[in-house]
């Protein structure tokens, strides 16, 4: 109950004071209620502000993991599907030794099989058989195995056509020699031979047929002499058997010791300059090496045969077209043999050229003139680069080993590499001897040392067993 006041009991004057103490007491009520209900509105306030931006939140959240599909409806995004792992890029390394790029290839080469009867009979089994035993030259070849198992591919050098199974058999200076030659070439792991070279005519469309045909048999592509036209316009493209990409190969001679064929196709030709021939020598070798491109091949490689023989250099037919080859930008590697006789090694423009590889195996020569014959060269190319990525690839390094015709008094292939993998060949003397005189020549025209270098077989396996 509301108290009223009596005057007689407060002796105060009527004043201001007194009046607002009565108005502050009557609208104190009032705005307590109207305080509590303004903390009430506010509160609602918020929470619907909060759950305003928790719903908001999460419709973001659900357009983000959706895509409309559409129909006006949803699909789920690219988030929301399983996310593939990228493929890891395979590398083809093969057998090279320290391949600097994704896919390598080694490439080993080496000179020419030239076979006298000096030669054959010491593998004679029963020269008159005619089922593929009447020679075994397993033995001759054999000591190359290790270095063509740390290669990729192997190219040899056919220089003469064989002879029918059981003969008869013929040497210089037209040359038809036993086919068990073949046999061997593909039992040691040859995997291509080339065969344009000064006697691919001796025998005639017959011995170029035969050649062929039992390389053919024995798994060993070929090129270089040919049966029909239309094979000869087929460049000859050859898989790398470790995967690293794929190699073209193109040959060419100088000369048929002064024969002539039935048909120019017979026989790939880079005749000199000044022959009529010479500059459609040159054009065919380049169509085959873009054909071959237009094949796949990652790489196109040269053999050249030459003519003039038992040199220490390279001759002017060899500079000159080895230079117009390169000059072309078609090739990535030109080798030779022909001669007889181990030569320089250069890098002209760009393009590495092995002038001369010598003999892989033969009889012996034994004047002063003419004992280079007794020696070689055989080399492993290393390229390395993307396979079908153009421009690459190239050579990054190239080992070599000088090579006699002898061990130890037997013909068989033998390494004259220092660290002595086959042991003595001629004699201590004389091995240190041709050696020496080998990477004189080798080196003759200024190949770079830290590309060209000795092979040395033996610490490479033992780092390839330790891996």
């Amino acid at each position: 109950m509301r108290r009223s006041h009596t005057p007689g009991l407060h002796a105060k004057r009527p004043g201001r004071h007194d009046g607002s103490e009565s108005a502050a007491r009557r609208w104190l009520a009032p705005a307590i209620l109207l305080l509590v209900l303004l903390l009430a509105i506010g509160g609602w306030t918020l929470a619907d502000v909060a759950h305003r931006t928790s719903a908001d939140s999460g419709e973001s959240s659900a357009q983000a993991g959706e895509t409309t599909d559409g129909t006006g409806g949803t699909a789920p995004s690219d988030l929301d599907r399983p996310q593939s792992t990228p493929e890891p890029v395979a590398v083809h390394h093969g057998n090279s030794p320290d391949c600097p790029d994704t896919d390598c290839i080694a490439l080993f080469v080496n000179g020419d099989l030239l076979f006298h009867e000096g030669l054959w009979n010491q593998y004679a089994v029963d020269p008159a058989a005619t089922d593929g035993t009447a020679f075994d030259f397993t033995g001759l070849f054999e000591p190359m195995r290790k270095y063509i198992d740390a290669s990729d591919l192997a190219i040899c050098e056919f220089e003469t056509p064989i002879a029918q199974r059981g003969g008869p058999y013929a040497a210089w200076p037209i040359f038809n020699i036993p086919a068990e030659v073949v046999d061997a070439a593909a039992a040691v792991g040859y995997d291509a031979c080339t065969h344009a070279s000064n006697h691919s005519w001796d025998q005639g469309a017959d011995g170029i047929a035969r050649l062929w045909d039992a390389l053919e048999a024995d798994g060993i592509a070929q090129t270089g002499s040919y049966k029909t036209e239309a094979d000869s316009l087929k460049p000859l493209v050859v898989d790398s058997p470790t995967g690293g990409g794929k190699v073209g190969i193109i040959a060419g001679t100088v000369s048929l010791n002064g024969q002539t064929a039935d048909a120019d196709w017979r026989v790939d030709r880079l005749r000199e300059a000044g022959d009529p021939n010479h500059q459609a020598d040159i054009d065919r070798a380049v169509a085959k090496a873009r054909a071959a491109r237009e094949q796949g091949a990652d790489l196109v490689v040269m053999a050249m045969h030459s003519v003039q023989e038992y040199l220490d250099y390279a001759d002017s037919w060899q500079i000159d077209e080895a230079h117009e080859l390169a000059d072309t930008g078609e090739f990535d590697l030109i080798f030779g043999a022909g001669c007889h006789c181990a030569q320089p090694i250069e890098q002209y423009n760009g393009t590495w050229i092995i002038y001369g590889l010598g003999n892989a195996v033969t009889e012996s020569a034994n004047t002063p003139d003419t004992i280079v014959n007794n020696q070689g060269v055989t080399a492993r190319i290393q390229f390395a680069g993307r396979q079908g990525e153009a421009g690459s690839w190239r050579v990054n390094r190239i080992d070599w080993i000088p090579t006699a015709n002898e061990t130890r008094g037997v013909y068989q292939w033998c390494s004259l590499a220092a660290d002595h993998p086959d042991g003595v060949c001629w004699s201590d003397e004389r091995d240190v001897q041709v050696r020496q005189r080998i990477t004189d020549v080798i080196y003759a025209h200024d190949a770079d040392p830290g590309v060209v270098r000795e092979w040395d077989i033996t610490a490479e396996t033992a780092v390839r067993t330790a891996q």
